[in-house]
């Protein structure tokens, strides 16, 4: 991690949430970003929010700085909670993977969120708003919209959000979901208007960030998506509503994504993808419970985006970092001959993954175990596997299908002593679908399949992890934070304690709708800690 963000945190993080928690309705430029003398004509001008609104999902924005914003913003909190990756750095096992939150870096997605990225969405509505002939622009503003805030909803809970052509104020997570389902509804008749009445469905094509084919019409298919992992989101609160808007996703003329090279990833000529750059500063490396999954499955896909370990004995296998381990500033990096990010796979180029069919076919699966659908659900489980190992160009799907292999014990074949003790596996499922299993074993044979297909996006496995308890994942080793139960885990990143003075009603308003204390154990609304069916 670059000194750079402690410089960041220091110096900016007043400025920055002057930026982000207050005074939304005015028309903020993004620091450092389009100049006037570079928009050389007006079209240039209106469409400018496009870029930094799309790398500013997976966040990645160079006037802001590369790489290492984004290593706040997500690589040490979501990848290492949702059990995809850990940062081996003895120093930075001491803060957040202990529990012992680190603010500056739980409060990075909300700052950079709303400091540099929402405000684009702001502009990119105003430019938009009332002309007729760029609705299909302001269509996929909607989405871009709901696709960027659900992520800080289902990170911090309440958040700021507004509707098209209201200013912005804080919502509850209840709310904000009921908004969330109104604007894909408000993005998808704007392009659809913009398309009947003669629009160019190659229109964005210049401007797409995020779709393979850059049409209006894959817009379109992305949205009835998202409401579908937005609907099965809420399923343990409100059954109805998830039911009305994934039955709404999918029986839309426009369908789903579907085949295995249908992916919405961040994408562009001047988008680098900081996963990679990140690994090659040696800070992204195979979780623990990743390597239970993959290595007691005999899972392809793990040696596809792990390394195999340095370690002396074990150079043919994936080794995992457990996370919470008892390390200290001046420790030796004993971690890093453990399995680090495949960057043959992901590279600097490669696109940063939002979503993938095979995510899709797995959030069919789960709607038709619920009853929403009359599709099967052990036909959408195994085409969600199989368009994974697609995707990932793996072999060996129909093997994999049929195995009754189950996840394997950790053992501590690196530390010298300093994990406690080896661990049994917690799960005792197999790929292999069972019709005669209970209901319960099917949603977490379809969860567990769903957090290895969203690899490597940890906004989308760590959210589904605490809505369903699956995967099962590895505690902490040891938590020094005190205030999260290791057993029931990490339940959301608190807000920025700084936010209290720059806005204190605001902040005040946020934590009300929260219903707990602002920490990192207060449950989100759809984090019922206990599946529904």
């Amino acid at each position: 991690m670059k000194n750079k963000c402690i410089i960041f945190l220091f110096c900016h993080s007043i400025l920055l949430l002057a930026a982000c928690t207050g005074g939304f309705e005015n028309d903020n430029e993004i620091k450092g970003g389009f100049s006037d003398d570079k928009k050389e004509i007006d079209f240039q001008n209106l469409t400018a929010p496009f870029e930094p609104i799309q790398s500013g999902i997976y966040f990645n924005i160079g006037s802001v700085g590369l790489n290492w914003v984004w290593q706040m913003t997500q690589s040490l909190n979501h990848d290492m909670f949702s059990g995809y990756f850990m940062d081996p750095i003895p120093k930075f096992m001491k803060s957040n993977a202990c529990y012992n939150l680190n603010s500056g870096w739980t409060n990075a997605a909300w700052q950079c969120t709303y400091g540099y990225v929402y405000t684009e969405v702001q502009k990119a509505e105003k430019n938009f708003y009332g002309n007729d002939n760029l609705k299909g622009y302001l269509g996929i503003t909607e989405i871009l919209k709901v696709e960027l805030m659900h992520r800080i909803a289902d990170t911090y809970g309440p958040l700021v959000y507004h509707q098209l052509g209201e200013t912005p104020r804080v919502y509850g997570q209840q709310e904000a979901y009921t908004r969330f389902f109104a604007d894909l509804d408000e993005g998808q008749q704007l392009i659809r208007e913009y398309l009947d009445e003669g629009g160019d469905n190659n229109k964005f094509k210049e401007y797409d960030m995020l779709t393979n084919g850059k049409t209006l019409k894959e817009w379109l298919k992305f949205a009835n998506s998202l409401r579908l992992r937005l609907a099965m989101r809420i399923s343990n609160v409100d059954a109805t509503l998830a039911k009305d808007q994934a039955t709404k996703a999918l029986n839309d003329n426009q369908g789903v994504l579907e085949g295995a090279r249908e992916t919405i990833a961040v994408m562009g000529k001047n988008y680098i993808n900081p996963l990679c750059a990140v690994a090659g500063w040696g800070e992204v490396y195979m979780n623990a419970s990743m390597e239970s999954i993959v290595n007691g499955y005999e899972d392809p896909r793990g040696k596809k985006w792990y390394n195999t370990a340095l370690l002396e004995g074990y150079q043919k296998q994936l080794l995992g970092i457990p996370i919470g381990l008892p390390m200290k500033d001046g420790d030796a990096n004993i971690y890093s001959f453990c399995s680090s990010l495949n960057t043959s796979t992901i590279g600097e180029k490669t696109g940063a993954v939002l979503m993938s069919a095979a995510e899709v076919w797995l959030l069919r699966a789960e709607a038709a175990l619920r009853g929403y659908t009359k599709e099967n659900p052990r036909t959408c489980y195994e085409y969600g596997v199989s368009t994974s190992f697609t995707q990932w160009d793996c072999a060996g799907a129909s093997e994999y299908l049929e195995s009754d292999k189950t996840p394997a014990d950790y053992k501590d074949v690196v530390s010298g002593g300093k994990v406690d003790k080896d661990m049994k596996a917690l799960i005792t499922i197999s790929p292999k679908w069972e019709e005669d299993a209970d209901i319960e074993t099917k949603l977490e044979k379809i969860i567990t399949q769903k957090w290895l297909a969203c690899w490597p996006e940890s906004y989308e496995a760590w959210a589904e992890q605490r809505r369903t308890g699956y995967p099962k994942l590895f505690k902490v080793q040891n938590n020094t934070g005190k205030v999260i139960d290791t057993d029931i885990m990490i339940r959301r990143l608190p807000f920025s304690t700084d936010a209290a003075t720059a806005d204190p009603a605001q902040y005040a308003t946020l934590t009300e709708k929260l219903g707990g204390a602002d920490n990192g154990a207060t449950r989100l609304w759809w984090d019922t800690g206990k599946n529904s069916f």
